[in-house]
Parts: structure tokens; C-alpha cells; sequence
């Protein structure tokens, strides 16, 4: 008999009660902040499973491995949850819930702050400065800009908030290249006011501003605050004529404009103005490739671009060029682009439209190539999968992408592996992060993506497709580079597997939560579609919907993507499920079934089924 079975059979026989049970906390850490929310969750588990269990005083539903998630109330500041066990064992976790916003008090010395324009600004004729201030209630408030403006009244809204706004428009007459904005409280012949400064200087601007991006994967919003609307490389001239919060607003055409952050761009030396910046669209020339087709499209400097997938094909937009395409060159060889078409759509905008075959189109890579200006467009065919069986997906190449990183990401730089932690155990003052989610059994989503995806491999083999993982164990690949390899893999479909947390302060049975498939491009519609069509029909789970998701995975254009969360980690049942090989069979199951329905492969026969047997 061992040391540790023998003093358990020692303490079984002196008729002392049993080891307490135990209460650990996963989520949220020990001294996490959370926002000024008025409720929040909290998970772990239990032991035993069977235990009555209150937190606060609250009683707690557990599952019956022990696990077990609470939506519970909060207060501001340092605030403690106590779970209890009914043999007495207790557990604490201490959170910083963050303060709401206070209102100004209405008593006390005068005081006023601009809440606005804390950094350095440009604007145009035409825009409109949005000043706001913050201060004592019910008084009388003016702001001044330098050399443009001189006591503009500002209003309380609403009365007695201490809330102060103004707008003014800037005029072609201003003449004045502004300076700090400043705010004051008027006051009587022998009161003192309140006062303060901007801690950014607004510059009014005579002329736009040339730049170029000085980074690749620059990406361009559609406002301040917007969704994406260009991802740009290196070297491509932007014509600038505002500047806000850090970020710059770009002049694209009459009617659009967009915004990019303002250390991701340089100034051009020696850029003169006035001047009508631009370059001519010259000759089109296509050639076959492997993958399909690529035309390169002749221009005298690297202009910006976007990017539609059209029912018929390819629509690429050029800014700041002018049409003088008087020669298209196509290659004999090339099957897949049947036309292309090309107008002047505007001023300084001209829309390319590669047209295709229906059903032909692919995917695409859009570049300029090297230090080149000639605008690369290259298009992918179809595939040649057999489509037939027993092997329905020969010829297809799909790319697993098990999502997140299995090290945690630390503010001292450090990576420790996943492995090595006791996540419960991680306190928030060792300012690590977790790429991914934890469940109440303190299981990583990680390592379950990966089972999942390893069970589909073996599935997408059999039906004989090649099948390549972003990773297949512990290795570290960055998000950024998942894209990337995917298609160096040679992808032709990509699935990027995941598995769904909420955030801090959500209700967590305020809906039914379930599994939800996502795509961002219009070709990989049909492939999230069908995959979503699977789940409805296999997985017993919520369906929370086809859904359109802003995802770096999901914005793939060289092949079909989508990114698949299957289940909730954070719910005890649901993480339960997913450590189960069997679930794990049907999920990748599904998956592989959509796959099959996507690519129009027919249903198996019976004597197909029974040659396999």
C-alpha cells in the first residue's frame, strides 16, 4: 500500500469526516476589471458535482460534472463573489468592476475641460468642428480657435448636465492656420470663470496633403469610427485633406472618402500643389495560369483599389485614374475570362469588370507585384474535383485552420505555454492574455478546435481530398499568417474551426446559444450556406444563424472561407459535449457534409456504399 492510500484508509478508520469539497473559480480572473455593468458572469466547477452550491448567496445550477456558469449582480469598485459549499468549504474572486461616469457636481470651485480634440487635427473648408466640454452645470460656456474663431457659444445639453456642445464650419475665408482651441465660463465684472485648452492643435489646411501608405495590409474605413473598405500594400499614393484622432481622412472621389491610421502613411517628398493627382489606365493583357487567369493592368503609379465579386465575374474600382485603355490583350489559352469591360465611372474613378463564365469565378489576388506600378489582377477557375465516388473530393486541396494559439500572450513578452497553466490559478496582475476561450472545467478552446480538426482531416482524406492543417499541434502561427498560408498551402476551400465565448457583463441565458457559421466574401456565401444547412440537419444545438462576419480569416478572397463556431465553451453542458469524441464525430461530420453539398456532389448510392464496406 502506498503513503497516500494508506493515510486515507487511516483517516477512513479514526471516523473523521472526508476532505471538504472544493470550489474553483475559472472566469474571470482573480483582480480582473470588468466595465460598469449592473450584472456579470462568473464559471467554474465544483467538487463534488452533487454539492448544494450558492455564490453570494445565490443558489447555483451545476451540471453534473461539476461545472457551472452564474449571471450575477455586481457593484463599482473592488467587489467579491463567495461561493459556499453546504459542508462550509468557501472560495472568493475578486473583481474591479470600473465606476460609471459620474455627473458633474453642481457645487464646489468652477472647473471646465475640453473632451475633445486631445490630438493634433487638420480640417478643410467646409468640415465642421464638433467642440465638446465637461464642467460645473448651468453656466455660460464659449470656445475660441485661434486666428478663426473667438467666443462661440457653447449649449448645455441637457440643462444643468454640465454637458457643453458647438459646431462651427470652416470657411474658405478663414485664413488663420488655427492653433490650440480653448474653452472658458464666462463670468461677471468681478467673478472668476473656469478656462481650458486643447491638448491637440487644429491646423486649417489651404491645400491637401499627397501621402503613401508605408506598410503592407494597410487598411482603409469608410468613416473615423466605420467598417473596412480597402486593404492596401506598400507605396500606394492617398490624397489627404483632413486629420482626427489619430487618423487621416482620404479624398477618393467627389463622393467618397475614407480613413486610415495616420502612422501607417508618410508624407511624399517634394508632392507640389495644386496638381490633379492621378495616373492613365494603359493596355490589358491576360495570360493562362495554372489557377485560371491573371491580367495586368498598365498604370504610371501604384493607385488604390477595391475589389467586387459580381455574379459574373471580377469588378475592380481605380481612384484617381483616368481611362486611356486603348489596347486589351487576351491570351488564346485562357478559358476562364470571356470579356472585360471597362468605363470611366466617375471623376477620378474607373471600374474594370472581368467577366466569367457563370459559375466559373473562384476567387481572386489583387497586387503590384514587387517595386512594380503595373496593377496585378489574378483569377481562380473552379477547381477539378472528381465529384464522383467513392472519392467525390480527389483533386480538391482544403485548408484546416483550428483557430487561436495554444501560448498565452504576455505583456512582458513572454509566450507561456498553455500547457503548463492552471488557468484558474492566473490572477490578472500577471498580465497575460488568453487567445481564445476557457470553459468552466477549465478546458482550452484551442486544444478542442484542433481535436475537431484533426476528426475532419480523417473525413475529408477518406473522401479524397488533400488536406492541410495551419497547424497540427503546439505550434505558434501568428492570425495574420493564417491567410497566408492557406494559400501557399494551395488551398482551394478554407474552414477555420472555433468554438464561442461572450463578453464580460452579457447575459449568458439571455438567448438559446448554439453554433453559428460566417462568411465575409460573396463567393463564400454558398459554401457557409450549405455547411450551415449540415449543422441545422445534424447537431442537436441552437442555431444562432448564417451570418455575415468582419472576420481576418473570413476575408479571404483566393478561395472560399468561412469560420465555424460550433458550440459554447463557457456553458457546462456545451464544453461537456465537445470533449466528447463523439461529438467531435459530428461536428466534423457536418462540416464534411457541407462541403460535399456545396460542391453539388450527388448523393451516394447504395452499391457506392456497399463496394466501401
Amino acid at each position: 500500500m502506498n503513503r497516500i492510500a494508506y493515510s486515507a484508509a487511516l483517516l477512513l478508520l479514526s471516523g473523521l469526516p472526508a476532505r471538504a469539497g472544493q470550489i474553483t473559480f475559472v472566469y474571470p480572473q482573480e483582480g480582473a476589471s470588468i466595465p460598469a455593468v449592473p450584472k456579470t458572469f462568473i464559471f467554474g466547477n465544483i467538487s463534488p458535482s452533487t454539492a448544494a452550491f450558492a455564490i453570494n448567496g445565490e443558489k447555483i445550477a451545476v451540471h453534473s460534472n461539476g461545472g457551472f456558469i452564474a449571471y450575477l449582480p455586481v457593484a463599482p469598485g473592488d467587489f467579491i463573489f463567495t461561493g459556499t459549499l453546504e459542508d462550509g468549504a468557501t472560495a472568493q474572486r475578486l473583481l474591479k468592476v470600473r465606476q460609471p461616469a459620474e455627473a458633474a457636481p453642481s457645487t464646489g470651485a468652477l472647473r471646465v475641460e475640453l473632451t475633445s480634440y486631445a490630438s493634433d487635427s487638420e480640417v478643410f473648408a467646409g468640415d465642421y468642428l464638433k467642440i465638446t466640454a465637461a464642467g460645473t452645470p448651468s453656466r455660460e460656456a464659449v470656445c475660441s480657435l485661434e486666428g478663426v474663431f473667438k467666443d462661440l457659444p457653447m449649449a448645455e445639453m441637457p440643462q444643468g448636465s454640465g454637458r457643453y456642445y458647438a459646431s462651427y464650419r470652416v470657411k474658405d475665408s478663414d485664413t488663420g492656420p488655427g492653433g490650440e482651441l480653448a474653452v472658458r465660463f464666462k463670468a461677471g465684472l468681478f467673478a472668476h470663470g473656469a478656462a481650458a485648452r486643447s491638448r491637440g492643435k487644429i491646423k486649417v489646411l489651404k491645400q491637401p496633403v499627397l501621402v503613401e501608405t508605408s506598410t503592407d495590409t494597410v487598411i482603409l474605413k469608410n468613416a473615423a469610427d466605420g467598417g473596412y473598405m480597402m486593404f492596401l500594400s506598400k507605396g500606394i499614393k492617398l490624397v489627404s485633406n483632413g486629420r482626427s484622432n489619430g487618423l487621416r481622412r482620404v479624398f477618393l472621389s467627389n463622393n467618397e472618402a475614407g480613413w486610415v491610421d495616420d502612422s501607417k502613411v508618410q508624407a511624399v517628398p517634394g508632392a507640389q500643389f495644386p496638381f490633379s493627382y492621378g495616373s492613365e489606365t494603359g493596355a490589358i493583357r491576360f495570360r493562362k495560369t495554372d489557377f485560371g487567369s491573371a491580367a495586368s493592368v498598365t498604370l504610371y503609379d501604384r493607385l488604390p483599389y477595391t475589389a467586387e465579386v459580381m455574379p459574373w465575374g471580377l469588378r475592380v474600382t481605380l481612384y484617381y485614374a483616368n481611362l486611356h485603355t486603348n489596347t486589351v490583350v487576351y491570351d488564346s489559352a485562357d478559358t476562364l475570362v470571356k470579356n472585360v469591360a471597362f468605363r470611366q465611372a466617375a471623376y477620378n474613378k474607373v471600374e474594370l469588370d472581368f467577366e466569367t463564365e457563370p459559375g466559373a469565378f473562384w476567387g481572386y489576388n489583387i497586387s503590384y507585384p514587387g517595386s512594380s506600378r503595373t496593377l496585378q489582377v489574378e483569377l481562380r477557375a473552379r477547381p477539378k474535383a472528381a465529384l464522383t465516388w467513392p472519392k467525390p473530393l480527389s483533386g480538391l486541396t482544403v485548408v484546416l485552420d483550428p483557430g487561436h494559439s495554444p501560448y498565452l500572450k504576455c505583456d512582458n513578452n513572454s509566450r507561456p505555454p498553455l500547457r503548463d497553466i492552471r488557468y484558474s490559478a492566473l490572477q490578472a496582475s500577471a498580465r497575460c492574455s488568453l487567445d481564445g476561450a476557457v470553459g468552466p472545467m477549465e478546458t482550452f478552446e484551442v486544444n478542442v478546435n484542433l481535436a475537431i480538426a484533426l476528426k475532419l482531416k480523417e473525413k475529408l482524406l477518406d473522401l479524397g481530398a488533400q488536406v492541410r492543417l495551419t497547424r497540427s499541434g503546439d505550434e505558434n502561427v501568428d492570425l495574420a499568417d493564417r491567410p497566408k498560408l492557406a494559400k501557399e498551402l494551395g488551398g482551394d476551400l478554407f474552414l477555420s474551426i472555433h468554438n464561442n465565448a461572450i463578453g464580460d457583463g452579457e447575459d449568458p441565458f439571455a438567448l438559446p446559444r448554439g453554433f453559428s457559421i460566417y462568411h465575409y466574401q460573396r463567393h463564400s456565401g454558398a459554401l457557409a450556406a450549405a455547411v450551415h444547412r449540415s449543422y441545422l440537419k445534424n447537431i442537436e444545438l441552437p442555431d444562432e444563424g448564417l451570418r455575415y462576419g468582419d472576420f481576418l480569416v473570413a476575408r479571404m478572397t483566393w478561395m472560399p472561407a468561412v469560420l465555424i463556431e460550433n458550440a459554447y465553451m463557457i456553458l457546462p453542458r456545451q464544453e461537456e459535449q465537445l470533449n466528447t469524441p463523439a461529438f467531435q464525430e459530428e461536428l466534423s461530420g457536418a462540416i464534411a457534409e457541407g462541403v460535399l453539398e456545396f460542391l453539388d456532389v450527388p448523393a451516394r448510392t447504395a452499391s457506392a456504399k456497399k463496394g466501401k464496406q
